[in-house]
């Protein structure tokens, strides 16, 4: 049978694309379909097959190109062309390639990461095609009698009763853990990501921190934080780097700040799989996820920060490392892969 998979975007590498290898690794003969693909930006196995995307791929600079032809999204997803040939198309949606327009005799199956991947309320004068865009996008969910979702979180907003819930995965095996034997106990340092995180939010938290004396190492995108770089040199600014890199740091950290806007707590599951607690947004979803070893931030002022500060300070050392651990692993790629062999009808 003759495979397609669709997902939304081949820009970046990020937990998507990760999702996407595995499904591809079930069916390595598929074809891939996509909105907006700019070659070599992935790298690997994907860039191998045959891709066809929407003619906004030639717009295509990086992922502003959703914001800035938001308008255009469902004429670019609906003039998608499939193969008559293809037999069995497997949808990795990030709330808009799930509008193909597909034969009625083809087996259709729709996996939904996240509904928000563009951020409507950044969108300016092009707000006024939201209803319309939306209306296009919740209406094609009709042409799907298999799907399921990355959380109940999800589930529940979308009003889908009868989807199943599949939880994601993320690189588990790049955050090894180091023996307790093998641990100096020496945590040094608070650990910040910035991933999501708005200049604004990232002094309240520094200011904080560095009242109480701490060191803080920061990682992730931080071109929007230049200005910080030279107001705050004490900081120790890292980069964006791969999960590996992260975890380094994440050894050592007193706790990581994880205040990522995600379908999945990837990072905050790192951060438990080397052993050390993480703070996080206070989100439904994080809620649903992250348990022990987990801290919600409310708000950004002072009070929520010196709060949830507090909170660490008084249990990070304590923690067991072991259990927290275990709950990073929770959702392995194993358990996914297993799940996923059901839910698409995949002989392993």
């Amino acid at each position: 049978m003759k495979t397609a998979i669709a997902i939304d975007s081949l820009l970046k590498r990020d937990e998507a694309i990760f999702l996407l290898e595995m499904v591809l690794n079930l069916f390595p003969d598929s074809e891939i379909y996509t909105i907006s693909h700019k070659q070599g930006n992935i790298l690997g196995t994907i860039e191998t097959k045959s891709i066809v995307s929407s003619f906004l791929t030639h717009r295509t600079k990086d992922v502003s190109v959703f914001v800035k032809n938001f308008w255009l999204v469902p004429v670019a997803v609906k003039g998608i062309p499939l193969h008559p040939s293809i037999q069995k198309v497997i949808v990795i949606s990030r709330g808009y390639i799930h509008g193909l327009n597909l034969p009625p005799n083809i087996e259709r199956i729709l996996y939904i990461l996240e509904w928000d991947m563009i951020d409507q309320k950044k969108l300016g004068l092009q707000k006024i095609f939201c209803p319309f865009v939306n209306d296009w996008r919740e209406k094609a969910l009709i042409k799907y009698p298999k799907i399921a979702v990355t959380s109940q979180t999800l589930k529940t907003y979308l009003e889908l009763p009868n989807a199943e819930v599949i939880e994601p995965t993320y690189r588990t095996e790049e955050y090894p853990f180091v023996r307790d034997e093998d641990h100096n106990f020496v945590f040094t340092h608070q650990l910040l990501y910035t991933h999501d995180l708005t200049a604004q939010e990232f002094e309240c938290i520094v200011k904080v921190l560095l009242g109480k004396k701490e060191m803080i190492r920061v990682l992730g995108p931080d071109q929007h934080l230049e200005y910080f770089k030279k107001s705050y040199p004490q900081v120790e600014f890292g980069g964006d780097h791969c999960e590996a890199t992260n975890a380094l740091y994440s050894h050592q950290a007193k706790a990581v700040w994880d205040f990522s806007k995600s379908y999945f707590p990837a990072k905050a599951f790192g951060a438990l799989a080397t052993g050390r607690p993480v703070v996080v947004r206070d989100l439904p979803i994080n809620r649903e996820y992250l348990t022990m070893g987990s801290y919600f931030l409310s708000s950004f002022s002072t009070e929520a920060l010196e709060k949830v500060y507090a909170e660490v300070e008084a249990s990070y050392v304590s923690l067991d490392r072991k259990v927290l651990r275990r709950l990073g692993l929770k959702w392995n790629e194993r358990l996914f892969k297993s799940r996923m062999v059901s839910f698409l009808g995949k002989h392993s």
